[in-house]
């Protein structure tokens, strides 16, 4: 029943909207989390009020769980940490936990159709008003009541990436000082949406049923490392949401929870070098090449179109136990990728490649024919070339 203005301050002048307060959840760390309501996602007609107490409550169960250990958010902390802590005491202009500790606001607001967000975390809001006037001075959350209402299970798997978010500023900003470049932070944020929210979802997994089969469509050509704004980057996330998943399945949760523990270095040049040197870092402290071993082998997964069986080791998404978790096969002869890339390898040997792309080219054998050959073919000095036989 309680009452308060939230600031909306994505991408944008920030927007007030009044919320009250509809449910209070307990965590097992001793936090709550208070669930925000606009009134007028009822009021307006998104939802009846029958409608909303039921999605409400999918919501709540899933992030909150029927008991306190089996939410999505508690299944988080346990795997990569607090949301906030005793270290936010060395940054005097944030908020704190004490006399108590900070609640997780999670915000729900009927947001204009234009707004393009499903959900976000900005860590700004956890600063003081002193310093920041648009700060709402709170561990928030945000979420779109659209979203909700056009796929519930989109919004729950949002809700948990962007609390991967919170607890990536706290664990690693406020802790120790360091950040990770947005292709790597967000990459981290949708290794969640495939561990986690499969979980509490009794299944559904964004990355393979929606990020993946976005990847496969666009033909590739697309720079992991140089992300664009968030409001205009589909196509990145699919890509570093089916890199993540890959990447899940080759060494479990340990590159997961080691995105938070380890790669303490300081930003020094770039911070998407910086990045890549952590990731590929990572990837040979668990037993791996490296990453750019890594990063072809899964093109040739996607754009070679393998399946989830049958594979030699190393490629394709097969099913994997990590942890307590089930890691799902994906099966990516089901997806359809353009004929092409929209850089094809010719123009692309003689143009020069991006960093951090994939490109392809699939020839097909007429029946009957019992020899292929293909001459001239170029591999440029730092690329790697892949042939899947079909």
């Amino acid at each position: 029943g309680a009452s308060r203005s939230w600031i909306d301050n994505f991408l944008g002048t920030p927007v007030r909207y009044n919320a009250m307060v509809e449910a209070v959840c307990p965590l097992p760390n001793g936090r709550h989390v208070v669930w925000w309501v606009d009134p007028s996602i009822v009021a307006s007609g998104i939802f009846s009020q029958e409608e909303w107490a039921i999605e409400f409550s999918r919501l709540k169960n899933a992030y909150c769980g029927r008991d306190e250990e089996d939410g999505g958010l508690a299944q988080l902390n346990t795997l990569l940490g607090d949301v906030w802590g005793v270290a936010a005491s060395s940054y005097p202009n944030s908020i704190q936990d004490v006399p108590f500790l900070q609640d997780v606001n999670v915000v729900l607001l009927n947001v204009p159709v234009s707004s393009k967000w499903a959900g976000y975390f900005f860590g700004g809001n956890n600063l003081r008003k002193t310093s920041s006037s648009n700060s709402n001075e709170a561990l928030a959350l945000f979420i779109n009541a659209s979203q909700m209402k056009a796929d519930l299970n989109f919004s729950i798997s949002t809700l948990l990436h962007e609390s991967t978010h919170m607890v990536n500023f706290y664990q690693r900003s406020i802790v120790k000082g360091v950040v990770h470049d947005t292709w790597l932070e967000e990459t981290s944020a949708m290794m969640t949406e495939d561990i986690i929210a499969p979980a509490v979802l009794n299944g559904y997994n964004k990355v393979l049923s929606y990020r993946l089969p976005i990847y496969a469509s666009s033909g590739g050509n697309v720079s992991y490392i140089n992300w664009p704004t968030l409001a205009d980057a589909s196509i990145h996330y699919a890509m570093g949401g089916g890199f993540g998943a890959f990447l899940n399945r080759r060494y479990g949760l340990s590159i997961y929870q080691q995105l938070v523990t380890g790669c303490n270095e300081e930003v020094v040049d770039s911070p998407a070098l910086t990045s890549y040197a952590c990731l590929d870092g990572l990837i040979k402290a668990n037993g791996g090449i490296g990453f750019s071993d890594e990063f072809a082998r899964f093109g040739a997964t996607v754009f070679g179109q393998l399946p989830a069986v049958g594979m030699l080791a190393g490629y394709g998404y097969p099913a994997k136990q990590a942890g307590r978790y089930q890691l799902q096969a994906g099966d990516m002869s089901l997806l359809v990728p353009e004929s092409a890339s929209t850089l094809t390898l010719a123009s692309a040997s003689a143009s020069g490649y991006g960093a951090t792309f994939h490109v392809f080219q699939r020839d097909v054998i007429s029946v009957g024919k019992t020899t292929y050959v293909r001459s001239g073919v170029v591999v440029p000095a730092n690329t790697s070339l892949m042939v899947v036989i079909q």
